[in-house]
């Protein structure tokens, strides 16, 4: 029988890729996205769209039909119900669908989580509204009863990605970067073949525990330390100019700090590392060096034609 998983939030950069790697090995992946350009995108990496309009309960109900058959269920969506939400951290959207995944007799939930969670209350910069929102989801869905695998992962690297691909156009476009601090926060970035390889990997229909796992990369490096090496691979010298954390956050909140907002700030400067054994178990290999990520990522934007 082919294998059958759902995707919410397939048309995000993980569920883009999930959808379009597990279509490539011959599983029908059924892809909830809340939009028709989010249905196409879908499609068009060989998944089969399923539109709802939010994550209320009704829609999470109209949802069981189409979960029927499925051996599980990968979230990567936000937890409440939809971007109109007074709440962002409420997790109802995600709760509606545990109970729809209940209904249905889907055996395994996947949930993206956040590195940080581990210490809300103890780093500043794990004390927010992002990292509450996962930690409410994470609790949701471990109170559920249901098997499951909590990822909360660190920078997940690739193409077209939302951190390390503008991080390389800004350093393509000029020899001096500003950075928050110092930049000895560290980071321990995965690759994005690696996240999907362990995601699928965790859905196992014969697993029936509860698991929370790190997913981390095989190097940890500070955010200055990263900066050079990307320096290094496009051949040229880099000024590195600091301004203050207090300052850059302020930016943030206001305007966006060179595109980084409030939450993504936290996520840079929250200095969560961890051991990456749980995800090599999964991934069933040894995980993609960092200088092989960045390689990769930095090809299609050194291509002749390609804009920085």
């Amino acid at each position: 029988m082919q294998r059958r998983i759902a995707i919410v939030g397939a048309n995000g950069f993980v569920g883009r890729h999930l959808v379009e790697y597990a279509s490539r090995q011959g599983t029908e992946v059924l892809g909830v996205v809340r939009s028709a350009p989010g249905a196409a995108v879908v499609e068009s990496l060989g998944g089969r769209p399923v539109r709802v309009d939010d994550l209320g309960r009704e829609a999470a109900e109209a949802l069981m039909g189409e979960l029927a058959a499925c051996e599980g269920l990968v979230y990567t969506a936000s937890v409440s119900v939809g971007p109109g939400s007074s709440d962002r951290t409420d997790p109802a959207g995600l709760v509606n669908v545990i109970e729809a995944c209940r209904a249905a007799g889907v055996p395994r939930v996947i949930f993206l989580s956040g590195l940080g969670i581990a210490h809300y209350g103890m780093n500043p910069h794990c004390t927010n509204p992002y990292f509450l929102a996962k930690m409410a989801g994470e609790v949701a869905l471990l109170r559920s009863g249901l098997a499951t695998t909590v990822f909360r992962p660190s920078y997940i690297f690739g193409a077209g990605d939302g951190f390390l691909t503008p991080l390389i156009g800004r350093l393509a476009a000029s020899p001096v970067i500003e950075i928050p601090g110092d930049g000895e926060y560290r980071l321990q970035p995965i690759s994005i073949s690696d996240t999907v390889r362990a995601i699928l990997g965790a859905l196992d229909p014969s697993d029936t525990k509860a698991q929370v796992v790190d997913l981390v990369g095989p190097e940890i490096i500070s955010y200055r330390a990263l900066i050079g090496r990307i320096a290094s691979l496009l051949g040229r010298p880099m000024q590195i100019q600091q301004r203050s954390v207090r300052e850059a956050l302020a930016q943030s909140r206001h305007s966006g700090y060179f595109g980084l907002r409030p939450h993504d700030m936290a996520c840079l400067l929250c200095d969560e590392v961890s051991d990456p054994g749980e995800v090599e178990k999964l991934v069933g290999a040894k995980l993609e060096p960092l200088d092989s990520v960045l390689e990769k990522t930095l090809a299609p934007l050194a291509a002749p034609g390609a804009s920085a």
